[in-house]
């Protein structure tokens, strides 16, 4: 049953690609579109100087690790968001960060951002330049939601499944429980949303009933 369920649930389209390569620059170096945001145009015009400097892999991974230590460090997730620190005391603390050997990309932003009082939207310019790179690199993140932990024979058939569908992508799998999906499962990538959990089976039941009673 379970099989059935998950070839039923991964059978979507997704383009043709290649697997995950080191991408120095694109052609027009331009992003692969525009959001209207504050982290969108910093994204956007960090990723057309990184294309034109041939570093676009590389603030990549100045991008991952801002992502990351906002991620695991609750202390600098505050200190971003935190409007009364002054901009020489932000500048200090990621002059400290920069010492990892960041991109001059990558500071220039930084820079940006402290100077005109935005460093609080880094993570989601970090957010934002990843997934525009991974669009480039035909790099698929799939979230995974099911009632209960999947057995590694279960995880097995869902990257079985991506794969059969889509055998050139590069897939980056990540499995959430909850429980009041109460069986089946969900799927998010990017913006697409696929529900084939028992919830949604048993809402559209409920209101074919409505319907009836009428």
């Amino acid at each position: 049953m379970f099989k059935l369920i998950q070839r039923a649930c991964f059978r979507y389209a997704v383009a043709s690609s290649k697997a995950e390569a080191e991408i120095k620059s694109v052609a027009g170096h331009k992003p692969p579109s525009f959001e209207d945001t504050v982290q969108g145009k910093y994204a956007g015009v960090l990723f057309s100087t990184a294309s034109q400097r041939e570093a676009l892999h590389l603030v990549l991974q100045d991008m991952k690790y801002f992502k990351d230590l906002a991620e695991k460090s609750p202390v600098f997730a505050g200190f971003l968001l935190n409007s009364a620190y002054k901009r020489n005391q932000q500048r200090n603390v990621i002059q400290a960060l920069t010492k990892e050997g960041f991109h001059e990309v990558t500071v220039n932003l930084l820079n940006t951002m402290i100077d005109s009082q935005r460093i609080s939207y880094l993570t989601k310019t970090a957010e934002k330049y990843i997934e525009y790179y991974r669009i480039f690199n035909k790099e698929e993140n799939i979230t995974i939601i099911s009632a209960e932990a999947l057995s590694e024979e279960q995880r097995a058939q869902v990257v079985g499944a991506l794969k059969e569908s889509s055998p050139n992508v590069q897939f980056s799998v990540q499995y959430k429980v909850d429980p009041s999906i109460l069986g089946g499962l969900q799927m998010y990538s990017g913006n697409k949303f696929l529900d084939c959990s028992l919830l949604s089976r048993v809402n559209k039941l409920r209101s074919e009933l409505q319907k009836l009673s009428i």
